[in-house]
């Protein structure tokens, strides 16, 4: 890390504390109870691990994008995408790769399993109650993948008196999007249910010159979900899951009307069981897919994944803190139309987990054994220690290994996969110090990732899968919120050196800074906002040859609420009409506009 970096962080450390100090009222979040940062509920005072939450009011103003779309606004990561809504894209977290990020939906793994990611420009965000995200390895928690960071999804569950909720609005670039919700409890059943639909004609996705490329690539999206519980008894409770999510996705490839129907579906029967007063059991049976089928003028091809899972995880308390003892077991299948050598796999996981606060110190320690029938064994471990120097500043250290399990393309795609593969191994050391009192946080933290076994396609013939790389991604985390004179604030810092440790070249679409800054304001029936976000250049090739320039973007919002029920919502993305790339060769929006109306029952 240069010392410009180093001494940048360290003064703003310096300022975060005293922007602390300022604030004279509480925010909410501060009740917020999460539960990725150790598998079991905690309260952010008592989180060693980094934990960001998008609650249900932030997601009610992010407007009618995807989860691609509104990640790109957090700390800590960065996005590229294939050229608008919908447009397959990447979520790097902390700089890492884009496989490196293990996403959830209330517990369950999606993903491809032939491309190692998720679909995160498909899922909507009307079906999402909040978002917990984990900057940081978590592999001892969760497994294979999560060697940046994890992001879990969850979604609305029902409670209390039946809340209807119905919600429409209209954008330029021809979008419009409508859906529906309800939920409530009654007795021993609890219920939701929630239906969206999402349209627009988007943007050339390439930055083509020639017909029929120059076309606009629109997408559409229909989504579905809901669950139903029912409590046994007290401290006993089943619950069942479903989600779909269907898009057409039109793109380039030189030939007209080329398009893309991607499908996503889960299901999962959930029971959670309190056995004594310091016993808790939940078992967990799920099913996710995610499936692909592309058709240009005279072509069509295939590729289906299918992750049959079984979870069971005992929480137990004691006087000295909690325990976890839990086993998983995956089952993994493809189904493609080009043939694979290999096409499944199953995994059998055995995990223990231990986090207490005793008196001013707070301890995290994880152990888990991977057994994968194509490559073994894999044990990681998360070791975290955290002392409170005062009620409201502490500060912590970590150490933890992660894996990457080696995609179905990179072991077996005709032509180019290599079965000799071993699993991408990291090593994370880290160090924080963060403030919270009255409603204000602030937050440095240094981290260093060092990965071993990397592994990458060629640039150049016979462009075979090769596994010789090193990578270390070193960085600083600046972070703080605060509600000053009325005004929430919060603002983010990420200065990062991404290299591949044999080249000693940037890490492929990684910037070195990027930063943001959100300010929102609430008068009477108006509440109003914006967001700058900062983004350094980046390059679209391992050789650094091919550079992206640095953008900066700027956001509005609003909303004006008519009456208990009814509220007027507005969202302005780019608003300078910045002309900007994610991905070399590829367009990105230009200033939109969306309005909406939403109707709450309450």
């Amino acid at each position: 890390m240069s010392l410009r970096l180093s001494l940048t962080a360290l003064a703003l450390a310096s300022v975060l504390p005293c922007l602390a100090q300022a604030a004279n009222q509480q925010i909410a979040a501060l009740d917020t109870v999460v539960v990725t940062g150790a598998r079991q509920a905690q309260r952010p005072e008592e989180l060693l691990a980094t934990v960001d939450v998008i609650d249900r009011e932030e997601l009610e103003r992010a407007g009618p994008g995807s989860v691609l779309d509104l990640l790109a606004r957090q700390a800590g990561i960065q996005i590229t995408s294939n050229g608008g809504p919908g447009k397959s894209g990447s979520v790097y977290i902390r700089g890492s790769n884009a496989n490196h990020t293990l996403v959830l939906i209330d517990g369950v793994r999606i993903g491809s399993l032939s491309l190692g990611t998720a679909p995160l420009q498909s899922l909507p965000i009307s079906q999402i109650e909040r978002i917990e995200i984990l900057r940081g390895p978590a592999s001892a928690l969760y497994g294979a993948d999560a060697v940046g960071g994890v992001i879990q999804i969850f979604t609305k569950r029902g409670e209390g008196a039946p809340l209807v909720e119905l919600f429409g609005g209209l954008g330029n670039f021809g979008t419009s999007q409508a859906g529906f919700g309800v939920s409530g409890s009654n007795g021993p059943w609890s219920y939701a249910l929630r239906a969206s639909t999402y349209d627009t004609n988007g943007v050339s996705a390439k930055r083509a010159t020639k017909l029929p490329d120059s076309d606009r690539d629109g997408y559409r999206n229909n989504t579905m979900g809901g669950n139903l519980g029912y409590q046994v008894a007290p401290g006993h409770e089943v619950v069942a899951r479903v989600l779909h999510v269907e898009g057409r996705n039109w793109y380039d490839n030189g030939k007209a009307n080329a398009h893309e129907d991607a499908t996503t579906d889960l299901v999962s029967l959930e029971s959670r069981n309190q056995i004594s007063s310091t016993w808790q059991s939940t078992v967990r049976v799920s099913q996710s897919r995610d499936n692909n089928n592309t058709y240009a003028i005279s072509s069509f091809s295939y590729i289906n994944s299918r992750q049959t899972q079984f979870s069971w995880q005992n929480d137990l308390s004691t006087a000295v803190g909690k325990f976890l003892l839990g086993y998983e077991y995956a089952d993994q299948k493809l189904e493609s139309s080009t043939s694979y050598a290999g096409t499944g796999r199953n995994i059998s996981s055995l995990i223990a987990g231990w986090t207490a606060s005793l008196d001013k110190h707070r301890f995290q320690a994880n152990l888990r054994e991977d057994n994968n029938s194509q490559y073994g064994d894999k044990l990681t471990y998360l070791l975290g220690y955290g002392y409170q120097i005062t009620p409201a500043l502490r500060a912590s250290a970590t150490l933890g290994t992660s894996f990457v399990s080696p995609t179905f393309n990179q072991l077996y795609y005709p032509g180019s996969g290599n079965e000799n593969l071993k699993p991408e191994e990291g090593r994370n050391r880290e160090l924080a110090l963060r403030y919270e009192d009255k409603g204000t946080r602030a937050s440095v933290t240094y981290f260093n990732n060092k990965i071993d076994n990397l592994i990458t396609w060629m640039t150049v013939s016979p462009y075979k899968v090769q596994q010789t790389g090193h990578a270390r991604i070193e960085g600083w985390e600046l972070a703080g919120s605060t509600l000053l004179a009325g005004y929430e604030l919060s603002a983010s810092v990420d200065l990062l050196n991404p290299k591949d440790e044999d080249t000693g070249m940037q890490l492929l679409r990684r910037a070195e800074q990027s930063g943001r800054l959100a300010v929102t304001r609430t008068f009477g029936a108006f509440t109003v906002g914006t967001e700058l976000i900062g983004v350094g250049k980046r390059f679209d090739d391992t050789a650094n040859k091919t550079s992206m320039g640095g953008y900066g973007l700027v956001n509005l919002f609003g909303q004006y609420q008519i009456d208990r029920n009814w509220r007027l919502e507005a969202r302005a993305n780019n608003l300078l009409d910045k002309d900007y790339t994610l991905a070399n060769g590829y367009n990105t929006l230009g200033a939109n506009v969306f309005v909406g109306i939403r109707y709450l029952s309450r």
